[in-house]
């Protein structure tokens, strides 16, 4: 692969430093299925060096790679924790189901979830001027027969991006959001989200009040306000643009008081969740969904441009 020939096809961050004047960095998350975990760990490795660490088997690390480290696991928080052998234990039940019969029961819900629950690679955060590496994430998961979203009806595969944000004042997150907003319909159309990813909750658009809300003119919070109506509006993860990370990064303590079962990773970026995954078509390219984000920070920093597209 001509790196020189693919980094072109990914457009650069409109601001390529962050607040602090560091280069900005981007994660990719994969889902897919048919790839085994263990396989899927090793090839990275192959590519990328460092150590492959198992956690257990629906859970896998690649540890000390250039860019740092890799996951690659069942999406089912339930085996990922081992969360079967902690109930086990809390009920007294470990002198009873021994190790291997816990192992067997965690197998048959893994087989059976096979067909529904995708497995989930997860990059490390990637500097802006080495994108190109998610394209070759994606021809590795290819080369190994991964299946991504279209490859069946019921696949609700995505593959989320968390560009880390360029400032962490409410009027940068604000303005990015309302951009995603005014694009909104413009990114539907080009990315074209499978049906099965339309009809699940899991890129849910934004509430219309919400979106009022925000669109207004006259909507100049402060970050702790921006934040309680953020909750208010969004009390889940399931929006095409998750500020839950973000917010998590910024207020751990009130994110996690509101939403205290929610599975939130906090992290200095987005987690823009609009396009699909499909990791199994030779023609795809991940700057695709890259590029549509990109377009939202061009129409952000396009004060003039941003207010001539949004509704009246």
């Amino acid at each position: 692969m001509k790196e020189d020939l693919l980094e072109n096809r990914f457009l650069p961050f409109p601001v390529e430093k962050n607040s602090e004047g560091k280069p900005r960095h981007a994660g990719f998350e994969f889902e897919y299925t048919n790839a085994k975990i263990p396989m899927t760990a090793a090839a990275i490795q192959r590519e990328y060096g460092g150590t492959v660490e198992m956690i257990n088997p629906y859970h896998y690390k690649v540890n000390d790679t250039k860019y740092g480290t890799f996951k690659v696991m069942i999406d089912f928080q339930f085996l990922v924790n081992s969360e079967l052998k902690k109930w086990v234990q809390k009920i007294g039940l470990d002198g009873v189901l021994d190790e291997e019969t816990i192992e067997l029961i965690e197998k048959f819900i893994a087989t059976v979830g096979e067909s529904i629950v995708p497995y989930e690679l997860t990059t490390p955060p990637i500097p802006h001027n080495a994108l190109y590496e998610a394209q070759k994430v994606k021809e590795i998961l290819r080369e190994l027969g991964a299946k991504g979203t279209k490859a069946s009806p019921i696949y609700a595969f995505g593959m989320h991006i968390n560009p880390e944000v360029r400032a962490l004042d409410v009027g940068t997150i604000l303005s990015d959001l309302r951009a995603f907003f005014v694009l909104y319909e413009y990114l539907i159309e080009w990315l074209e989200p499978d049906l099965a990813r339309r009809i699940t909750p899991y890129i849910n658009p934004f509430d219309r009040e919400y979106r009022l809300l925000v669109l207004t003119e006259e909507y100049n919070p402060t970050l702790e306000a921006f934040i309680d109506d953020y909750l208010k509006y969004n009390p889940t993860r399931n929006r095409a643009l998750d500020l839950l990370p973000l917010l998590a990064w910024i207020d751990e303590e009130k994110v996690r008081s509101v939403l205290p079962d929610e599975k939130i990773g906090k992290r200095p970026t987005y987690h823009y969740r609009l396009p699909d995954s499909r990791v199994d078509e030779e023609g795809w390219c991940v700057c695709e969904g890259w590029n549509s984000w990109v377009l939202v920070e061009q129409l952000s920093l396009d004060e003039e441009a941003q207010k001539a597209l949004t509704p009246a």
